[in-house]
């Protein structure tokens, strides 16, 4: 019977080897929108309200075709009046980045590190 332990461990190293390598970690690069469209600003309007827990954030109809990151500053709390509210925090700005991956396009939130993957969009990766 130990004969064979050897043999099994032969057997199963590479296996074991290859398992770990496949779990690696995206590693997605900085890109740019291809085809810049309504439907794609739409698309990414949803993946960023997703990103932040919240309704679909309003971008600029060029998003995403001269950088890769774009800064979204967070509303200040008002009123009913819509004055500003009195001693209320006032937080940095997020920013978020679009990213490419194996032709995949990604949507990340910087501050958190948070990804989403991004259907029906196209997106290349930026010349550095």
């Amino acid at each position: 019977m130990s004969k064979y332990i050897p043999k099994s461990i032969l057997i199963m190293a590479p296996l074991l080897l290859s398992s770990c390598s496949a779990t690696q970690p995206l590693e997605p690069i900085p890109a740019l929108l291809v085809q810049p469209t309504e439907d794609n600003r739409i698309v990414l309007e949803h993946a960023i309200g997703d990103l932040f827990n919240s309704q679909p954030i309003k971008l600029a109809n060029g998003v995403f075709t001269q950088q890769s990151k774009v800064v979204i500053e967070r509303r200040l709390a008002k009123d009913n009046r819509g004055n500003l509210l009195d001693g209320r925090e006032i937080r940095e700005a997020d920013s978020v980045s679009l990213l490419t991956e194996d032709g995949q396009c990604y949507i990340r939130h910087d501050q958190t590190g948070n990804i989403k993957l991004v259907h029906s969009i196209n997106c290349l990766a930026t010349q550095n």
